[in-house]
């Protein structure tokens, strides 16, 4: 049995070409002949031989890896713009590093920063929301061509990078129009950190609207929490459990709404018909019909994909001044969101 890895000179030796033939070949260079580059090939695969990717990267002097820093990926919306992204980029031979930017002390984006920085990746796509991480910072100050996906940065940074949203704001006041639309007053929310700059443009449109349809919102009554299900569970039991209930509720994100979901059947209250739940994102689930979830949609592969497009024109110095690129949302009526009950 062999003990050493196949390499590009054993399969040009066999083959009888030049080791440079060989690595044309491999490449599909149409300057080699299709029936050399065939044969080249189909040697290739039956000898084993595999591309020594710290060879290549010495080479071109890139490593052909993308850093993709997500937050919790029990969040179901990070694995849906994760797995876009490695397709997209598969079509260009990057391969996709996933760093985890969670808090705590399973989280080890803090100790990979130095990595980044020497050459483990070509570029970044941000998607977590953790508002305390130095990965932005550190990679705008080492100029390194980063992307923010499905969140948005402080104004101190927007100039600085580029960046692909949806219309948090828009999305918002989507939510209360049509709550407001269905008869309902009384309405209250369940959210994530106050200083979350997606989540903060989702409350301003939600709240804006609200008070522009004089259906103001109780502010004692907002219940905060981490963007996860069990702020969604945590807030409904608090808010749906009081004598004065909300009859309606949304939550900053589908993920929270399906938490929410949850505390009202806990509490035997029947969704529509004793309270109306709204979520937002469009999750893949949140059409299942054990959700059935309202919700406003945001374009997330689209998102993802642009995202990825802006990357690499980053990467390949194609790419002026950063842009943002935000995406329109739209309303999906679904059962869980219904018309207030009568005598409210």
């Amino acid at each position: 049995m062999r003990n050493k890895p196949v390499t590009g000179y054993d399969v040009a030796r066999r083959a009888g070409v030049s080791q440079s033939t060989v690595s044309r070949a491999l490449r599909d260079d149409p300057r080699v002949i299709k029936e050399t580059r065939d044969h080249i090939q189909a040697l290739a695969k039956e000898m084993g031989y595999v591309p020594h990717v710290t060879a290549r990267s010495l080479i071109t002097r890139r490593s052909s890896t993308i850093g993709v820093v997500t937050g919790d990926l029990r969040n179901p919306s990070f694995p849906v713009l994760a797995n876009t992204l490695q397709d997209r980029f598969a079509r260009d031979d990057y391969r996709v590093l996933l760093l985890s930017d969670r808090e705590g002390p399973t989280g080890t984006v803090d100790k990979d920063l130095e990595a980044l920085r020497g050459g483990l990746v070509d570029g970044v796509v941000y998607i977590s929301a953790r508002l305390d991480s130095p990965v932005v910072s550190e990679m705008l100050d080492w100029r390194m061509p980063l992307v923010i996906l499905s969140r948005d940065v402080d104004s101190a940074q927007a100039g600085r990078v580029d960046r692909v949203t949806s219309d948090n704001i828009g999305g918002g006041r989507l939510v209360a129009q049509h709550l407001v639309d269905l008869g309902h007053r009384r309405i209250e929310l369940i959210s994530g950190p106050a200083d979350n700059p997606s989540i903060k443009l989702r409350e301003t449109g939600f709240r804006d609207e609200l008070a522009r349809l004089r259906a103001d919102l109780d502010e004692t009554l907002v219940y905060r929490g981490e963007v996860d299900a069990k702020t969604g569970l945590d807030g409904g039991l608090r808010l749906l459990g009081r004598s004065d209930r909300p009859i309606a509720l949304f939550c900053a994100t589908d993920y929270v709404a399906f938490g929410t979901l949850d505390a009202a059947k806990r509490l035997g209250l029947a969704v529509p018909n004793d309270v109306s739940v709204v979520g937002y994102n469009d999750l893949d689930l949140a059409g299942w019909s054990i959700f059935d979830l309202a919700t406003v949609r945001q374009p997330l592969e689209e998102m993802a994909l642009a995202a990825a497009e802006l990357l690499l024109a980053r990467i390949d110095g194609a790419a002026g001044t950063p842009v943002h690129r935000a995406f329109g949302v739209e309303w999906v009526g679904r059962g869980s969101a219904g018309p207030c009950p009568d005598g409210v």
